[in-house]
Order: C-alpha cells, then sequence, then structure tokens
C-alpha cells in the first residue's frame, strides 16, 4: 500500500530533496559500510583521538566565517550575496592563519587544556581543516540560495568517497589516527575543491563585483550573525562535543573511541536526512516568508513526514544497538553499541529539531536562540561533572542524553509556536488591508497575496 505524501513533499520540493538525498545516499552508505573495517584496521584509542581532532573542527570551522554563510541566503540583490560571498570566505581566511599561528606558539599549552598529549602533531592540520570546512560552507549556501542542489550532491560525494577512500588505504600503512585523520583532511579539501572549480571559477565574472566598501558595508548589516549566530554555533558545537573533550580528559581515549563510533554511526545517516530537508526546506520557507504566505503548514507536514521517516530506524538501533555492534564491527565494540542505546533520544531528538534550527534566524530571535544552547551547554556540563564525580561514565552519558533530549524538545517547540505567532499576524495584517481597503477604496486588492 502507497502512502500518499503531503503537498509539501510534492512537485519541486520532493525533487530538490531527492536530488540532495539521491546522490550522496550511495556514498554515505558506503562510509557506513566501511566501518567494519575501519574497526578492524584503527583501534577504540585511535578513534578517540580522532573524535578529539574533529570535536576541534567543528568549534574552530564555526570561529572560521563568523557565520556570515548564512546570510548568504537572505538578500534579494544577488549583488550582495556575491559580497557576503567574498566576506564570509575573506573571514575565514584570515581566522584560519590566525589559528595557525596559536597553535605554533602555543601547542603544548592547549594539549594540556586538553588533557591529551597524543593530539600534539595532529593540532597543525587544524587550521588547515578550519579552512575547508569554512569554505565548504560558504559554498555550499551560495549553491543552495541559487538551487544548485546538483552542485550540493557533487561536492559532498566528492568529499565522502575521497573521505572514505584514504581512511582505508592510509591505515595499514601507518600506526595511529594518521589515516583517520588524513583522510578527513583529503575529503574536505576536495569537496572545496568541487564546489570551487564548478560553481565558482566557471562563473568567475560575478566575482568581479565583490568590493572591499560593499563587503564592510554587508558585515555591519547582518552582523546579528557573528555578534548571536557564531556565538551560539560554538556554545551548540561544544554542548554537543563535551562527551568527546570529557571522556579523553577524565577517563580513557578508548571510552572516547566508542562513544566516537557509536555516535558516528547514527550522526551519518541522520545527517544525510536533516541537512537535505534543511537546505531545501529553509530555501522554501524563506522565499515563502518574504512573499508574506503563511509557513506554518509545511512546517507541520514535514514534522509528520520526518516522524514517518525516522521513527522505526531509531527504534530498532535503540532496541538491539550492542548486538548489532558485537556482529558487524567485531567483539571488542559491543561497548558501543551500548553507548549508542544511550544517546539515541538525544541523536533522534536533533534529527527533528535540525531542520527547522533556521527559523529564529528568519525572525531575528537569535538571541534567545543563544541563550537557549547556552542554558543547555550548562546543563550538560553538569550532568557530565555528576558522572565524573561517581567515576560513572554510564551515569555521566545517561544524564547527558535526558538534559539533551529535554532542551532539544524545548527548543523545537519554540520553533513551532514562533511560526504559529507569525503567521498569526501575517493573517491579521492581512485582514486589517482588506477592511481598509474596503472602506477607502484605495488599495489594489490584485496586489495582495
Amino acid at each position: 500500500m502507497s502512502l500518499k505524501l503531503p503537498g509539501i513533499f510534492k512537485g519541486e520540493f520532493l525533487k530538490n530533496v531527492a536530488t540532495l538525498v539521491s546522490g550522496t545516499t550511495f556514498v554515505q552508505i558506503i562510509a557506513i559500510l566501511i566501518y567494519p573495517a575501519l574497526s578492524r584496521i584503527y583501534t577504540p584509542d585511535d578513534f578517540g583521538l580522532f573524535g578529539l581532532y574533529m570535536s576541534i573542527i567543528g568549534i574552530t570551522a564555526i570561529l572560521s566565517t563568523a557565520k556570515y554563510e548564512m546570510a548568504i541566503m537572505l538578500p534579494g540583490k544577488e549583488d550582495d550575496a556575491i559580497n557576503l560571498l567574498g566576506l564570509s570566505l575573506s573571514v575565514s581566511s584570515i581566522i584560519s592563519l590566525f589559528l595557525l599561528v596559536i597553535i605554533i606558539l602555543f601547542n603544548r599549552s592547549i594539549c594540556l587544556l586538553l588533557g591529551n598529549d597524543s593530539i600534539a602533531q595532529w593540532l597543525y592540520f587544524v587550521p588547515l581543516s578550519t579552512l575547508m570546512v569554512g569554505f565548504f560552507q560558504v559554498f555550499k549556501f551560495y549553491a543552495n540560495r541559487n538551487k544548485r542542489y546538483r552542485l550540493i550532491t557533487g561536492a559532498n560525494v566528492g568529499q565522502s568517497l575521497s573521505n572514505s577512500a584514504a581512511k582505508l588505504s592510509i591505515g595499514p600503512l601507518t600506526q595511529g589516527p594518521a589515516g583517520l585523520i588524513a583522510g578527513t583532511v583529503l575529503g574536505q579539501m576536495i569537496g572545496a575543491l568541487v564546489f570551487f572549480i564548478t560553481g565558482i571559477y566557471k562563473n568567475r565574472e560575478k566575482l568581479t563585483g565583490i568590493q572591499t566598501r560593499k563587503m564592510r558595508k554587508l558585515s555591519k548589516e547582518y552582523n546579528l550573525f557573528p555578534r548571536f549566530n557564531m556565538i551560539q554555533g560554538v556554545i551548540n558545537n561544544l554542548s554537543s562535543a563535551l562527551p568527546i573533550f570529557i571522556l579523553n580528559s577524565y577517563f580513557t581515549a578508548a571510552i572516547a573511541g566508542f562513544f566516537t563510533l557509536g555516535y558516528s554511526i547514527i550522526q551519518r545517516p541522520m545527517n544525510l536526512v536533516a541537512t537535505a530537508f534543511y537546505q531545501v526546506l529553509s530555501q522554501r520557507i524563506i522565499e515563502r516568508y518574504n512573499h508574506s504566505q503563511r509557513i506554518y503548514p509545511d512546517i507541520k507536514k514535514f514534522l509528520y513526514r520526518l516522524l514517518q521517516l525516522v521513527t522505526i530506524p531509531f527504534l530498532l538501533v535503540a532496541i538491539f544497538a550492542p548486538a548489532i555492534f558485537r556482529v558487524v564491527f567485531g567483539q571488542d565494540w559491543e561497548e558501543a553499541g551500548r553507548y549508542t542505546q544511550i544517546i539515541i533520544p538525544w541523536l533522534f531528538t536533533s534529527c527533528l529539531a535540525m531542520p527547522l534550527s533556521f527559523i529564529p534566524d528568519i525572525f531575528r530571535r537569535q538571541r534567545k536562540a543563544m541563550i537557549l544552547d547556552l542554558i543547555k551547554l550548562i546543563v550538560r556540563a553538569l550532568s557530565l561533572l555528576v558522572g565524573i564525580l561517581k567515576n560513572d561514565v554510564y551515569l555521566a552519558l545517561v544524564l547527558f542524553s535526558t538534559t539533551s533530549t529535554v532542551m532539544i524538545m524545548y527548543s523545537l517547540l519554540w520553533y513551532i509556536s514562533l511560526v504559529r505567532r507569525i503567521d498569526r499576524k501575517e493573517i491579521k495584517h492581512k485582514t486589517g488591508s482588506v477592511m481598509n481597503g474596503a472602506w477607502s477604496m484605495e488599495e489594489d486588492v490584485g496586489s495582495r497575496e
């Protein structure tokens, strides 16, 4: 029996989502399928160190663009968008160079802060990774603005395939996490190059419109993004990465490795779905909002359909994770399955909320969004602190997952309430306009939605 798709999942919207998902699904499946091989090439300690490296990149990448790339979607004029592109790339280059200087000067101090001396040599790759991730994000937002979903898919494919191939080929030739980190850096470079060559260099005539004066003007006009979105992004990524930092510092690298593998196995397919919907839904909702059209019906249909797609897979993993990890990754990785069971509620609610996380940006509610993420960071840190004091990793993860689930559910409900409130205001505005037009006979009814 076939399912009837709600209106939002028909026509152009579904086609755009399918374009993003279909091209990336194959390589994401490959990326997941190589994990049984990776778990036999690399040790839990290697995965723990790799998780620490990726957690650092998750934070520095947010700083690298000051989140100006998110503003690329918003201007009505293409000239403003291309100057925001130039601004974002310039900021990313400057920040990455600054990071390199900091790491050269304070490598030892950073290792002490992280509680892991083994990360020392890999810190020198952080600026390059930061630059590539920053460029990738900037190019992706510009491609999304122009509905170039095939280009986004191509860049994702190039990034993922090169990443997977390098991890498999370098691992047997070296010791430690070299293959994991080198593969990641190579993938980041390939993804950024695909965007640059296909999306930017071939349309380089547009770059002639980039001017320092305009970039300076736009940096002030969209200063909410570095003031709130950047800080919020750092808080949010630090909040999500807390288990990796804490497990590496206060427990063992192997325990951090179990968590890293379990989290990665769920996060990859989850991000595949959530990011695709985020990219297409954000473009659609912003467009409808700019034309004063109601958006809550689309949000409601989206959530209903997403629940249909993800509930059963998450439920199956929650029940059978230890057995799955034991069979697929080997006896030594069964513990990773237990950790995965614990964090499933957190990841499930994240999957629902992530595609809607652009809503505060549209309605300029970045301040409250940042405050919510700051509260979430504090609560999560306190949860992990209890586990540290009790010397109980299970307790730490249970409390972390529980508090995360509650906070994310609150954010999701807030997103929905924001949309409904704006829709009600729009209806009142239109109703008032119609009544005024009926009395004065001065308003052109045909010009309104």
